[in-house]
């Protein structure tokens, strides 16, 4: 599964976290030119995550109006890798085995927990 990761400079743990989940297709707005928070999200992303501690306030507005109108599943996190993996641990549940999740990441779906939707 495409995974966008908005914001943050350095993100070798979260891609980390995220590999742990079977994510392996990660794109990276770093967000500090001021074009990013014009940029529009691509079709292939179906999950979204936004470092909120090391993001502009107009990039974190208009990627999460983006991803909502996408119906894509956002998740808010801090640059604590342990955040990162709890909330990607509700996401997607906990007693699901690796080769699910190893198709999960190769396009098909898994019913998303909403209540992580929540800043």
């Amino acid at each position: 599964m495409s995974t966008l990761v908005i914001g943050g400079d350095r993100i070798e743990t979260i891609r980390r976290e995220l590999g742990e989940f079977g994510l392996q297709d990660i794109e990276h707005w770093n967000g500090r030119k001021p074009a990013d928070s014009r940029k529009s999200i691509p079709e292939r992303i179906k999950l979204v995550v936004m470092v909120t501690d090391q993001l502009s306030h107009s990039l974190l507005y208009n990627a999460t109006i983006s991803s909502t109108r996408m119906g894509l599943p956002i998740i808010y996190t801090r640059r604590a890798a342990h955040e990162l993996r709890s909330k990607l641990a509700e996401l997607y549940s906990k007693n699901l085995p690796k080769p699910a999740l190893m198709q999960i990441s190769s396009g098909w779906s898994l019913p998303l927990n909403a209540s992580l939707m929540s800043y």
